[in-house]
């Protein structure tokens, strides 16, 4: 009897070609300029190849995430093994000023940032640019918003919320995991959740379903003070927060681990100095620096499904900007 080999790949592809047909992406006749990563970010070329781009131009580099030649090795592989597809074009640098001339769709991926004036001066009039991720959660860095409104480029977030994708509740399973393999059980303890926003809500519902001691979500730190001696963890979730969660800052790690040497931090959002926790002696996960205003872990973290359903979500944004489907509920508009 053949034994065959379980090909992870193939579950990846099955959900591109999914979410393809259900959000009903077509970029036929369109020039896309994306990103190639590692893990599922290789990926991502796939998805404008299969929903049949004209097109499409890569971006990488060298980085913590693994060698530019490695990834697009990995990439060209797949893109081999499911289409004879031969229009594409990988670039390992800074800047192509041919991709960015011939682009219809660029989406706002890392390899690209910064997409400021050095970057949009050479964009064709009607170009669209998808965030990839929610319209409240722009990052000046990431993108040049305001030479982009005065210069007709069109700009979209994706609603996360759109109830074809609902990404956005998969933060609650996101922070669970996190939780679990920051060695915690969120059943019976005692936690801390730091956040005023959305992402809190949902992070305060999947964990209150897992029954602990007590939560509370909080960004009074006179509130945490008082609660710390029985805490077990603080789950940094506040997006908005561009403090740093340091010793020298409103925070007051030194003084909370004095008051409890056993409570940990784990860090969706938020500045971290992963040195300093050390020095203190406070258990962080994960272990590395945290950025405002970044995931410290994304949504890939957790599985294909929210992963893909973003992704393929935000190239739609891009389909409906060129096609001006402003009414589209996938698509948050930047117009003033």
């Amino acid at each position: 009897m053949e034994i065959k080999n379980f090909d992870p790949t193939l579950r990846v592809i099955s959900k591109i070609r999914y979410y393809i047909n259900y959000l009903n992406l077509n970029l036929k006749g369109y020039k896309v300029l994306t990103e190639v990563g590692s893990d599922l970010y290789n990926y991502i070329p796939i998805i404008p190849i299969l929903a049949g781009a004209e097109k499409v131009m890569v971006w990488t580099r060298d980085s913590i995430y693994g060698k530019a030649d490695h990834l697009i090795t990995d990439c060209q592989k797949k893109i081999n093994n499911i289409s004879n597809y031969r229009n594409v074009e990988f670039f390992k640098g800074e800047i192509n000023k041919i991709h960015l001339k011939d682009a219809d769709i660029i989406t706002n991926s890392n390899f690209l940032r910064p997409l400021n004036k050095a970057k949009l001066q050479y964009l064709k009039k009607e170009v669209a640019i998808p965030l990839m991720y929610e319209k409240w959660e722009l990052r000046k860095k990431d993108i040049d918003i305001s030479y982009c409104l005065k210069n007709g480029i069109r700009v979209g977030g994706t609603n996360e919320d759109y109830e074809k994708i609902n990404v956005f509740n998969h933060i609650g399973p996101l922070a669970i995991k996190m939780a679990f393999e920051a060695g915690y059980e969120i059943y019976e303890n005692n936690i801390v959740i730091w956040s005023d926003d959305n992402f809190g809500n949902v992070i305060k519902e999947a964990m209150m379903g897992l029954k602990p001691k007590s939560l509370l979500m909080t960004t009074d730190i006179e509130k945490v003070k008082k609660e710390v001696k029985n805490i077990d963890f603080i789950f940094l979730a506040d997006y908005d927060e561009k403090r740093s969660f340091s010793n020298d800052s409103f925070f007051q790690l030194e003084e909370l681990s004095n008051l409890n040497p056993h409570f940990g931090l784990v860090h969706l959002y938020g500045e971290v100095n992963y040195s300093e926790t050390k020095r203190l002696g406070i258990y962080c996960y994960p272990k590395k620096n945290g950025i405002s205003q970044a995931m410290s872990l994304t949504l890939s973290h957790i599985g294909i499904n929210p992963f893909v359903a973003l992704v393929t979500a935000g190239f739609k944004v891009g389909q409906c900007l060129l096609e001006k489907d402003y009414d589209n509920e996938i698509v948050q508009l930047f117009d003033s």
